[in-house]
């Protein structure tokens, strides 16, 4: 049974109910919801007898919540940023504990019921405010453990403005997959049909330009279809063996003459299609650059002219720590380029779109991970994914 209000609790027993309101904060989904779990707590496990939580609105604060047992209602006071406790704790970012509100000269208590209580900022997310009807109700423990309540709460208001802004980006990302899906193939299409019609009444080389300017539009649009989905929320996450994923994709790859080792029997936590996207698209990346004249590479120096226009050859392997590698033995990236080749339209590639890495570097964000570009021990280029 939960005590009454006003009726203190043993300090391991509050710090033990605490820890039981922990699960409701991670599972919040608005700011509200938050505040109403920290003063639900606050009023079972602290013993106020009523509490507050107001948020920085412009120059004033916003009583956004309050306690049914509070003598004043959402709303209806209205303090400066800079005024009273609140404005105080708020302004220095320290709490505030006060034995009798109408002996302190910054408190601006509303209520004759309103003599003692603590007043905690939540990081500059919003202030806490607990009361008592009577004087010295509070001391420094309880302090202590109010501060760890909204902690807690910080951190899940913190968790919550991180999800809005992924779901604001990914509902751009959608609107900008459907522009890209009809707005831009719809007229591809028209164009392409026109094509076909021109073939039939005339045979000019000017045509051969114009098909190959359709065919580099519709591989952009592929790429940047997929760049706009890469960064989507993941779909389901299971484990993988990365070896028959490796072989697999391997497959589906225009690979020529090239040569896949894999040197992997780990097993990946992932979203399947995902991680198959980009595996592909780390071999056709080492496929395409494989045979590249490295003095065609910013910052080349031709010393890999031997290995120029030779079939590469791309292992997979693991890592020392948790992850893997795809590495190859072309001619390599130079280390000012390393970091570049992840942004969006950066290629040294006379085909290339620009986007593969790019698409790579979203997905591995999707799951949490990191990716860096090295040396592999050929010399050529070395992507580690760490999981």
């Amino acid at each position: 049974m939960h005590p009454e209000k006003g009726t203190r609790v043993a300090s391991d027993e509050r710090i033990t109910r605490l820890h039981e309101v922990v699960p409701e904060l991670q599972s919040a989904s608005t700011d509200r919801e938050v505040f109403e779990a920290i003063i639900d707590a606050a009023v079972k496990t602290l013993g106020f007898d009523s509490c507050a939580v107001s948020v920085p609105d412009d120059d004033v604060f916003d009583e956004r919540v309050v306690s049914e047992s509070a003598p004043f209602d959402e709303g209806t006071r209205s303090y400066r940023l800079d005024e009273g406790l609140i404005g105080k704790a708020y302004q220095e970012g320290d709490s505030i504990l006060v034995d009798d509100a109408f002996e302190n000269e910054d408190a601006k208590p509303s209520d004759e019921s309103i003599v003692s209580g603590l007043t905690v900022p939540l990081e500059e997310r919003a202030v806490f405010q607990g009361y008592a009807n009577e004087a010295g109700r509070f001391d420094e423990s309880d302090l202590e453990v109010a501060e760890l309540l909204c902690a807690h709460a910080a951190a899940a208001l913190e968790r919550i403005e991180r999800e809005q802004k992924l779901q604001r980006k990914n509902e751009q990302l959608e609107q900008f997959a459907d522009f890209v899906s009809h707005d831009l193939r719809n007229p591809l299409n028209v164009a392409e049909l026109r094509l076909e019609l021109a073939r039939e009444e005339c045979d000019s080389t000017h045509l051969e330009d114009v098909t190959y300017a359709l065919e580099r539009m519709e591989t952009l649009i592929e790429e940047l279809l997929a760049l706009a989905k890469a960064g989507s929320q993941l779909n389901e996450v299971e484990p993988i063996a990365l070896d028959t994923l490796a072989t697999a994709c391997w497959q589906t790859v225009d690979t020529g003459d090239a040569t896949l080792v894999v040197g992997t029997t780990q097993t990946v936590k992932a979203d399947r299609n995902r991680l198959r996207q980009l595996l592909e698209n780390l071999f056709r990346n080492a496929i395409e650059h494989g045979s590249v004249d490295p003095d065609s590479v910013p910052g080349g120096d031709g010393a890999r002219d031997a290995s120029c226009g030779g079939p590469v050859t791309i292992t997979v392997g693991d890592l020392e720590a948790d992850g893997f590698f795809v590495a190859d033995d072309g001619p390599g990236i130079p280390t000012a380029h390393r970091e570049t080749v992840f942004e969006s339209g950066y290629s040294t590639a006379t085909d290339g779109t620009g986007y593969g890495l790019a698409i790579v570097a979203e997905i591995v964000k999707a799951h949490d991970w990191s990716v860096a570009l090295t040396e592999s021990a050929a010399g050529g280029a070395r992507f580690e994914i760490s999981t």
